[in-house]
């Protein structure tokens, strides 16, 4: 049975997915940007729907 792993990054930008066997080979990565509102000038939001919605990605 092989054994993998899955890593996870929540970044400012965006969402980045890797997926390693146990021997350290990569078997897929992905990363999706989310976006970055500016309501008001110097202030920067998120969503976290976003980040939940990008790592249900098919």
């Amino acid at each position: 049975m092989k054994i993998s792993y899955i890593g996870i990054d929540l970044g400012t930008s965006g969402v980045k997915l890797l997926l390693v066997e146990s021997n350290g080979h990569i078997l897929a990565e992905q990363c999706e940007n989310y976006s970055i509102f500016h309501p008001f000038p110097e202030w920067s939001e998120q969503n976290p729907e976003d980040w939940w919605m990008l790592l249900k990605m098919e």
